[in-house]
């Protein structure tokens, strides 16, 4: 079970970040607490930044970071174990709110994998000028084998936070490609699996592949041809 939150020693933790953040040029909030001191919370937004970030931790350990711009909101929730991890996730949110944009994302496929070798299954996601393939895991693939991933073409575009540097961190089959790095690409449709092959302008190659149940071949046919045109072979 998950120990209470000293929220004094967290204030004072984020007390000491507040002059390195205002001398860094950001917008910081005081310290904001609700009425039952059970919450406390800070905001910051800076001229460089495209989202407003706030960051509230619950005496009972868990944090949700805010991300909030013109387009829309997302929340992140996560737990937070002592004073220290909060400031680590404190300076973590910072960094990250220099990088991230929201933008509008679709899910192509579930049961996407980065080559026949690759038995872990990630998510394909479009989005405005990028392919976003993330990694699921152990369990997802299991199920997703079991009962499916249940993408389909008529699931709704959802507002994503895009940070294309954690995502490459996160983990080496997580993929990040821009549609204007795109030299060439190949479509190809099976029985049982389709994908697709890219060449980058650098020369580089991917190679990702999923479940022919899923909608992937199809829309991405549809949005990458009148970017790529003669480009792109499906």
């Amino acid at each position: 079970m998950t120990q209470p939150i000293d929220l004094a020693r967290a204030a004072t933790a984020l007390e000491a970040r507040r002059p390195l953040w205002s001398a860094a040029g950001h917008d910081v909030s005081p310290a904001l607490w609700t009425d039952d001191r059970e919450h406390l919370a800070v905001q910051l937004a800076s001229p460089e930044w495209q989202v407003l970030l706030t960051v509230e931790l619950h005496s009972a350990g868990w944090a949700h970071l805010h991300f909030a711009s013109e387009a829309g909101a997302i929340r992140d929730p996560c737990r937070v174990r002592s004073v220290d991890a909060w400031g680590t996730l404190l300076d973590e949110a910072v960094t990250r709110a220099s990088r991230i944009r929201l933008q509008p994302a679709k899910l192509l496929a579930g049961t996407c994998t980065t080559g026949w070798l690759d038995w872990i299954h990630g998510e394909l996601w479009l989005l405005p000028g990028h392919l976003v393939r993330v990694r699921s895991g152990l369990l997802q693939s299991v199920l997703n084998s079991q009962s499916g991933s249940g993408v389909t073409a008529q699931d709704p575009y959802r507002l994503v936070g895009h940070d294309p540097e954690a995502i490459r961190r996160a983990h080496r089959t997580n993929k990040v490609i821009p549609f204007t790095d795109i030299h060439h690409a190949r479509l190809h449709g099976g029985v049982s699996t389709s994908g697709m092959t890219l060449t980058m302008t650098d020369g580089t190659h991917h190679k990702l592949l999923w479940l022919s149940t899923e909608p992937a071949r199809r829309l991405l046919r549809d949005r990458l041809l009148p970017v790529l045109g003669p480009r792109l072979t499906h």
